[in-house]
């Protein structure tokens, strides 16, 4: 059936034989009152003892006397509740023939009235969930211009209406044992109004649980995390989630859960609903979400973790023996094994100019270290390794000028600012130290470190020893000569690392060696002027996206 059609309605006078065509349907919610098209030629017959009353605007409730000689032919609809007559008669309708006929034993006056009707309709309102302080109405609703984007809705001839965005509208915070009057209408995208629907439920005696609130606590280009807010007066036993608008259920003990697994820049209808303890079910909490468009490149990384040693990444708990418990990721094992290349440049073909690999994320920033030498420098040339936040090193100017200025600004912008530590380790003791031992003085744990922000560092030399695959973690860093191929950082060349000894003579600065990929300092040569290969190292910045790529060196991960 139509009802956005004007229906077809007669009205009889019995005792005078006065017929007239009306446009007709019921705000009341009756059924089979739906007639077909009016004849707008029909005149009123008696202008006398019919007066139309139109409303103004949809859903106002306010009217006004038309002098129309005919029935509305369309943008009205009959209300059977205020339209009625002086002096008794009455207004029956009449399944047989589709009229309504005006039942009176004398002349009479009536009003017939019409609602403003601007294509959008309520069919029908049911009741899907009752407790003793909820209810749960599903809004069958149409629009004839769009979409549905707004329900109001008003509790016991209340004038203020409260706004919903969702449906099935969850009306909260009632009394157990209570009837309510509900009216209800909706409005589309251009902001047309339907009729008001109203329909009367109570509440029950039992305060089942109810679902309040779903906060949002990370959204992704592949994910949704949140956590619900229920009120309930026992026990909740289970969580049912469902990304797919309830046609599949994820069972859960926990109030907080994420959606996993979905698509980017795609809306989800997420419907949630709770169980307590007496197997009583909560209201369905219905909302839609979108998630993000990109997906941020440390996100990416993590993602590809899924337990210890996927896709060689590792971790960092405390669970996990010998690491640096920070709960960064790292990469670790052989060279051949570790798909961890990024092209820093948006050329088609990645020259190795371009080329980075991926040491880590760390607070959601990826660290880069060139995949081949930037070119030889000296530490500093003076031979004094002092490094704090006035004091720099010649190897800082290589890399936060020489090396920063590289790169044009759109790059140079997806370089954080980080907090490096420059203040080294004890020397005397560095040949029996572990990757974890260099690892607890550098990154700043102690709190005799000194601290630099900027832009470019060089490697740290536990970020050398975690490179190796996790059972070299707790042997002396020293004796990682033996561990060459295990280790993805390894490449064979005397590499200056920017941890440098902090109690002694400012001589000392720790590098990699050559010949046997272990740790040593420039106590054997002529001090920090002797001439290193450097390999420049930088955070991304947390917002940075990944595009595509899959980490080998023919087809690095590419960013923007």
């Amino acid at each position: 059936m139509n009802k956005k059609k004007i229906l077809l309605i007669s009205s009889v006078l019995l005792t005078l034989s006065l017929i007239c065509i009306i446009a007709f349907s019921n705000i009341n919610n009756k059924e089979n009152n739906i007639i077909s098209n009016i004849t707008k030629e029909e005149p009123v017959i008696n202008s006398n003892m019919i007066t139309m009353m139109y409303e103004t605007e949809a859903g106002s409730g306010e009217y006004i006397e038309t002098k129309d000689n005919t029935w509305p032919e369309s943008g009205y609809i009959f209300n059977e509740t205020l339209s009625g007559c002086e002096n008794g008669g009455e207004l029956e309708y009449n399944s047989g023939n589709n009229t309504v006929n005006l039942l009176s034993n004398s002349s009479d006056r009536c009003y017939v009235y019409f609602d403003k009707y601007d294509g959008v309709w309520i069919d029908n309102v049911s009741i899907t969930n009752v407790t003793g302080s909820s209810i749960t109405l599903d809004v069958s609703a149409t629009s004839e211009n769009g979409n549905i984007t707004t329900y109001y809705y008003a509790l016991n001839d209340s004038e203020e209406y409260i706004e919903s965005t969702t449906n099935p509208i969850v009306i909260n915070n009632l009394n157990k044992l209570t009837e309510y009057n509900i009216k209800i209408y909706a409005i589309d995208n251009i902001g047309a109004k339907s009729n008001i629907y109203e329909i009367n439920v109570s509440t029950t005696d039992k305060g089942g649980p109810i679902v309040n609130f779903a906060l949002i606590n990370e959204i992704t280009s592949n994910s949704i995390s949140l956590t619900l807010e229920v009120d309930s007066e026992n026990t909740i036993s289970n969580y049912y989630y469902s990304s797919d608008n309830g046609l599949s259920y994820t069972s859960s003990i926990s109030s907080t859960y994420t959606f996993s697994n979905l698509n980017k820049n795609t809306t989800y209808n997420i419907s949630i609903y709770v169980e307590d303890s007496l197997g009583k079910k909560s209201n369905t909490y219905n909302f839609k979400i979108t998630t993000k468009d990109s997906t941020y490149f440390a996100e990416y990384i993590k993602n590809l973790y899924e337990t210890q040693g996927t896709n060689v990444i590792y971790h960092h708990t405390n669970s996990l023996a010998n690491s640096a418990d920070d709960n960064s990721y790292r990469y670790a094992g052989a060279s051949s094994n570790v798909n961890n290349y990024v092209c820093f440049d948006s050329t088609t073909t990645c020259s190795s100019d371009y080329l980075y690999r991926i040491i880590g994320v760390f607070d959601n920033k990826v660290k880069l270290i060139k995949s081949t030498s930037f070119g030889q420098a000296v530490w500093d040339s003076g031979r004094d390794n002092t490094w704090n936040s006035s004091t720099k090193p010649d190897i800082y100017i290589k890399l936060n000028n020489d090396f920063y200025n590289s790169f044009n600004s759109i790059w140079q912008d997806k370089i954080s600012t980080y907090d490096w530590q420059v203040g080294g380790i004890t020397r005397n003791n560095y040949e029996t130290m572990t990757t974890k031992d260099y690892y607890d003085v550098e990154a700043g744990r102690l709190s005799s470190n000194v601290s630099d922000n900027m832009k470019i560092g060089l490697m740290y030399v536990s970020d050398y020893g975690f490179a190796a695959s996790p059972t070299n973690w707790g042997t002396a860093i020293y004796n990682y000569n033996k561990v060459t191929n295990d280790n993805w950082l390894y490449s064979g060349l005397m590499e200056w690392t920017i941890t440098r000894s902090s109690t002694e003579s400012s001589w000392y600065v720790f590098y990699i060696h050559s010949g046997g990929g272990h740790i040593g300092d420039t106590f054997g040569y002529n001090g920090l002027d002797y001439t290193m290969n450097y390999r420049p190292c930088f955070y991304l910045n947390s917002d940075v996206q990944y595009i595509s790529g899959t980490g080998t060196e023919s087809d690095p991960f590419r960013i923007a």
